[in-house]
């Protein structure tokens, strides 16, 4: 059996019709796990929604994960705060 460690996989969801046009929703799959190991961590988010319009003209929206940039922002505190408390003079 060939397992990757890390796999990553970009899928469209079901198409949803909004007036005259369609919305194809976008994710992304990041999954990691032990090779002969059962289990491991999945991570999806939004990444972009696709919409067609009658005539077939596409268009790509960009789905900005706010909720991604605040993790990253607060594991970032967290951590210069945990520098700062262990670095200063006593």
């Amino acid at each position: 059996m060939d397992k990757k460690f890390i796999q990553v996989e970009t899928k469209a969801g079901e198409p949803v019709a909004y007036g005259d046009l369609r919305l194809i929703p976008m994710s992304r799959s990041v999954r990691f796990g032990l090779p002969g190991m059962k289990g491991g961590f999945i991570w999806n988010r939004p990444v972009s929604v696709a919409v067609v319009d009658q005539a077939g003209n596409e268009a790509i929206l960009p789905v900005h994960d706010v909720t991604r940039l605040i993790q990253i922002a607060i594991l970032g505190s967290g951590l210069l705060a945990g520098v700062w408390f262990f670095t200063r003079k006593r």
